[in-house]
């Protein structure tokens, strides 16, 4: 009987392959299926499971934050069309989801891979393999999930931090078929499985010999989760242990001094020692040339002369960070500069603040980043600040400003818009603590889960914005 089930799961699983995958997953287009050995459900895992190369599924974060903004320099008399797409999400409007102009929604597609990681889970142990093969392969699924579900609770819950017990997103966490909908947990449950799950898989990631590459998800990268998900909680303390245990297993900074002027540049690369993960798209492809946005002027004036991030990840209008060499690759990438800033925040937030460390932590990564830098000594009363304005130019279109806003206290936002040159330009603000900051659930999904409550940034009313 277990084995019909699972090869019933495996199958619906399999349903949600593409027929032509990536390089990184050269997998035959098949009708059936049989999965049984541990090296099937690793296969399984990375084409049902991880996030895919060739769909982005959050390239609306990329449109909320203060880090993007209208390219006027490419608007010309006719509407441009891909602007167009993004009106909703650029002036946070409470139907985003439903607008004749909208970007694909991320909630089904989220749980659509967040099933292929369930069905590894529920049949890894009864796979033919060893059992660090097992282990390997359970602990990537859960490290997999996780990240799913932090993205899910920061889109369509509160801020942790603000309300974590209001009500976040369902916890489905096997892939087994639920009749009659399933409700959504609070915030704060959603925030606790996902902990569990980072647990888990670092404790079983620590039980053999770290790795690194292949698209997989590793020891370094989920303590860098793991803190991630501790500042966010305000756990800070936690938050220091996770990130040195991921620097700990980490392969070490890139130097960014050392690469020469005019070297064409790929964040997305194994080759530089601080990436530990590649997954995703980034969708590159918003910013520059026809696209119609780029990074804010507020977002550039702030590196400094000498800063060589400035130079490789934003060039002219284009954020060339999020390109890949090979355009079905991945492009977005999960570093070991993230466990540095994670720490030093926590560091300084900590009842027993570090205030030394954090400020070696900051002057460690900006050895790394600028030219002929010297250590600062910042006052502790600016050093926070300096910390989170680091994080901002670390993280630019890393799937992290948007939430980081969140926890901040969800400060108010100003968005010029404008689709022809001929446009005035119109001003739409989101107000401090605004109910947007909480987006709205895609009313196709409600009426699919009858269970599921709408949050209330969807009753919001239209947002209209002033003419300048």
């Amino acid at each position: 009987m277990k084995n019909i089930k699972q090869f019933i799961i495996v199958i619906l699983c399999l349903s949600f392959l593409s027929v032509s995958c990536s390089d990184f997953l050269d997998e035959e287009s098949r009708d059936e299926v049989i999965v049984k050995t541990v090296s099937d459900f690793s296969e399984l895992l990375l084409g049902t499971g991880y996030p895919k190369p060739v769909a982005s599924l959050y390239a609306t974060l990329y449109l909320f934050d203060d880090d993007v903004e209208i390219d006027e320099s490419v608007l010309t008399k006719q509407e441009n069309y891909r602007l167009r797409t993004r009106f909703g999400h650029f002036t946070w409007q409470p139907n985003m989801w439903e607008r004749l102009e909208k970007l694909s929604e991320n909630y089904a597609a989220t749980y659509a891979q967040i099933k292929g990681c369930n069905a590894v889970l529920d049949y890894i142990d009864d796979a033919i393999g060893n059992r660090e093969a097992k282990d390997q392969v359970k602990a990537e699924a859960l490290g997999v999930r996780a990240y799913y579900y932090f993205m899910l609770v920061n889109l369509y819950g509160a801020p942790y931090n603000y309300d974590k017990e209001s009500l976040g997103v369902p916890l489905k966490l096997t892939s087994a078929i639920i009749e009659n909908g399933i409700e959504r947990n609070t915030v704060s449950e959603v925030y606790e499985q996902i902990v569990k799950d980072l647990t888990n898989a670092s404790t079983l990631f620590e039980k053999y010999e770290p790795s690194r590459g292949n698209y997989r998800i590793n020891l370094a990268t989920v303590n860098i989760l793991l803190s991630r998900v501790y500042l966010h909680m305000e756990l800070y303390d936690e938050a220091i242990v996770a990130a040195t245990k991921a620097i700990q297993f980490g392969a070490g900074l890139t130097d960014y001094t050392q690469i020469p002027e005019g070297t064409k540049f790929y964040m997305a690369s194994y080759d530089h020692s601080e990436v530990e993960w590649l997954y995703g798209n980034g969708n590159e492809s918003q910013f520059g040339g026809t696209a119609g946005c780029c990074p804010s002027e507020d977002l550039v004036s702030k590196y400094r002369n000498g800063d060589k991030r400035r130079s490789l990840w934003l060039v002219g209008t284009y954020v060339q960070k999020k390109k890949s060499p090979k355009s079905l690759s991945p492009t977005n990438t999960i570093r070991l500069s993230e466990a540095y800033l994670n720490r030093a925040e926590a560091r300084v937030l900590s009842t027993t603040a570090d205030i030394p460390g954090a400020l070696a932590d900051l002057n460690e990564l900006r050895r790394h980043r600028i030219v002929d830098y010297q250590d600062e000594i910042i006052p502790e009363s600016m050093l926070l600040e300096e910390i989170r304005t680091e994080r901002r130019l670390e993280f630019c279109f890393d799937e992290m400003r948007w939430f980081d806003l969140r926890r901040y206290g969800m400060p108010s936002i100003t968005h010029r818009y404008k689709a022809s040159i001929s446009d005035p330009w119109t001003v739409y603000v989101l107000k401090e603590k605004d109910p947007l900051y909480t987006l709205p659930i895609p009313n196709l999904q409600l009426d699919k889960n009858i269970r599921l409550k709408q949050n209330a940034s969807a009753y919001e009313p239209e947002r209209i914005g002033y003419v300048e």
